[in-house]
């Protein structure tokens, strides 16, 4: 292998914005070893990612511990001028959403007041309708909402701005993975395509310990199923998951129980 090929293919040459290039070498080289797979142009993704999903339930644990809990969800939409950038390239989802949080966040900054977390997925249904959904902690009372949304849609300037205000916390994770589809089957679950960044979370919010993913998917279910009740007005007549465990009829197995319980929780058992 050429001195030229082992530094395109095997060192990690990094530009920032000061123009300075940091090389990283790699640790015992091996040189016979086949280049890696080449990862340039702009990445497309059609669904969230399991880490992705699971990188948002850690995040909504993390907020409802130590931040007060992720208790406003906004979609954002785009008007038709915007898509037409989308389609075109001049601009990414993922930069859109960049540009409105740190305009947000710098008007706390600026007014000395704590900064807002959020954790923020897009998606594209029928690759037609691009939007954004947003949690942040920041709370709002429902008289405020209209005027709020107006100023957040001058910082978007988009599109449109809804806002919805979340009762449980808990339910906030997979709230947001409902609302895009994750965790529906079949053709309904269809996120549709996303070029560049799909999601994003608040650097406070990514773990720096140990989280024990499968009781704080138990805690989302429980809270949205409370969330869902109170909405529709009944209560669940089938599989219930509470506090101390899960509720089934007579007749159901526990391998169907098993099953349902890890569909639900989008695991997989092997994980486990």
């Amino acid at each position: 292998m050429s001195v030229d090929t082992f530094v395109a293919t095997h060192l990690k040459v990094k530009h920032n914005s000061a123009g300075e290039v940091s090389i990283t070498l790699p640790t015992n080289p091996q040189l016979d070893r086949p280049p890696p797979p080449d990862n340039s142009g702009t990445r497309i993704t059609t669904e969230l990612s399991k880490r992705g999903a699971k990188s948002i339930r850690g995040a909504v644990y993390l907020a409802d511990r130590d931040h007060g809990g992720m208790v406003t969800f906004i979609t954002a939409t785009f008007d038709l001028e915007t898509r037409e950038r989308l389609t075109s390239g001049d601009t990414t989802i993922g930069a859109e959403v960049r540009r409105f949080i740190d305009a947000w966040r710098s008007r706390y900054r600026k007014k000395g007041k704590k900064q807002p977390l959020f954790i923020w997925v897009a998606e594209n249904p029928n690759n037609s309708n691009p939007h954004v959904h947003i949690l942040t902690n920041i709370k709002v009372e429902y008289r405020h909402f209209r005027r709020w949304a107006s100023g957040l849609e001058k910082l978007w300037g988009n599109g449109m701005v809804h806002l919805e205000k979340m009762k449980y916390p808990k339910a906030a994770g997979r709230y947001l993975m409902k609302s895009i589809g994750y965790l529906a089957k079949g053709t309904n679950g269809s996120q549709g395509s996303v070029v560049g960044q799909r999601y994003g979370v608040s650097r406070d919010l990514k773990p720096k310990e140990h989280i024990d993913y499968l009781h704080v998917g138990i805690e989302g279910i429980i809270a949205y199923r409370k969330m869902i009740s109170e909405k529709c007005g009944e209560k669940s007549n089938d599989i219930y998951i509470h506090e101390y465990g899960i509720w089934a009829p007579p007749g159901f197995g526990i391998d169907q129980l098993l099953a349902w319980a890890f569909d639900q929780l989008s695991l997989d058992p092997l994980t486990v």
